[in-house]
């Protein structure tokens, strides 16, 4: 990659600057608690977490390929969940839900040196966002989070009618920024989703692997923590 002819640097946002994993895991850790799920015949919150991971993986995979709308993925991934422990109840799916959607807006933590990486891309290139997900929750998470001023431009799933990888919502991102493929870069830790979206639409690709996974895809250019991007860009 030829840093001297970039531009613009792309992100995603979830799992790759705002820490979804443990932000997530608070939430439905809250649900867990307040609603006293273990009153209820799930026995650990282990389980709980584990269930519902699996079946919001599921029905992603359902909205992606438009069989489920927003609405369905965000309560059925509760429902589902509940009924899988034998709870058949779905006021409760909704309240939890909306407890999830709520409490989304309080959590902010991000991943170690995510600032300090904005802070000196920004100085050198012109920043944006590309994320799957809803307008209302990734915006917010945005703003919250203290990382709007750093973003040009912010393209959801929603905005784009499809998820990463597909073409459209990186195109879309693109014309926004007013920015060609070649000289922009696209951050995510996705293989999939960040890694051949941005690759297919002629974007250049850092894989942020801070799992350490094995590089499979051989992709060119890893990084394991954010702050090696300063040293690569």
């Amino acid at each position: 990659m030829n840093t001297s002819s970039i531009e613009h640097v792309f992100f995603d946002l979830d799992n790759t600057l705002w820490d979804f994993g443990n932000n997530s895991k608070k939430i439905l850790y809250s649900i867990y608690q307040n609603f006293k799920l273990d009153e209820m015949g799930i026995s650990s919150f282990e389980l709980f977490h584990k269930q519902y991971a699996f079946r919001n993986e599921m029905l992603w995979k359902e909205y992606k390929v438009g069989t489920k709308t927003k609405e369905e993925v965000r309560i059925q991934r509760f429902r589902h969940t509940l009924y899988d422990h034998g709870i058949d109840n779905n006021l409760m799916a909704h309240e939890l839900a909306d407890f999830y959607i709520e409490n989304t807006k309080k959590v902010k933590d991000l991943l170690p040196g995510a600032i300090e990486t904005l802070d000196k891309l920004s100085e050198k290139y012109i920043l944006h966002v590309i994320t799957n997900g809803f307008d209302e929750v990734q915006f917010f998470k945005i703003k919250n989070s203290g990382i709007d001023h750093y973003f040009k431009t912010v393209t959801t799933a929603e905005q784009a009618g499809v998820l990463k990888p597909e073409p459209a919502i990186f195109e879309l991102s693109l014309k926004k920024a007013r920015a060609s493929a070649r000289n922009s870069v696209y951050i995510g830790d996705s293989p999939e989703a960040d890694g051949k979206g941005a690759l297919n639409a002629g974007m250049n690709f850092i894989w942020f692997n801070y799992k350490g996974e094995e590089n499979t895809y051989k992709f060119d250019y890893v990084v394991h923590g954010l702050q090696e991007l300063t040293n690569n860009l």
